[in-house]
């Protein structure tokens, strides 16, 4: 997986945990992008794909929030959020990336698919 970039200003952090996942086809997994010191306004959830700018999914804003597009679903809890990925297909391989006003995390998923087998990593 690729580590993509991670802003911070001044004492504001966000780190996803785990910052990198390989997957195979199915295999469902979640991380965490958690927060510290930043006035909360709101935490957004973005995907890119490879060679393509960052794509906005969604914005959680309240405390058990929970929003879902295709087979990715957050949840907002306090000072982080948990990102799950429901049994992921080769069309869900890109990096995802979450952000706080203009702070974002490193990309936490990104799939390749394997030409011989035709499963995912």
């Amino acid at each position: 997986c690729l580590k993509m970039f991670e802003w911070l200003h001044g004492e504001d952090q966000m780190e996803q945990s785990p910052e990198t996942l390989r997957l195979q086809e199915g295999e469902s997994s979640s991380s965490n992008c958690s927060y510290r010191d930043i006035s909360f306004k709101g935490l957004h959830e973005y995907r890119q794909d490879l060679g393509k700018g960052p794509r906005f999914l969604f914005s959680l804003y309240s405390i058990g929030e929970e929003k879902q597009k295709n087979r990715l679903r957050a949840t907002l809890l306090k000072k982080e959020s948990s990102v799950y990925l429901n049994a992921p297909k080769p069309e869900d391989s890109a990096t995802y990336l979450c952000a706080v006003g203009a702070q974002f995390s490193p990309g936490y998923c990104i799939l390749h698919q394997k030409p011989a087998s035709g499963a995912l990593e």
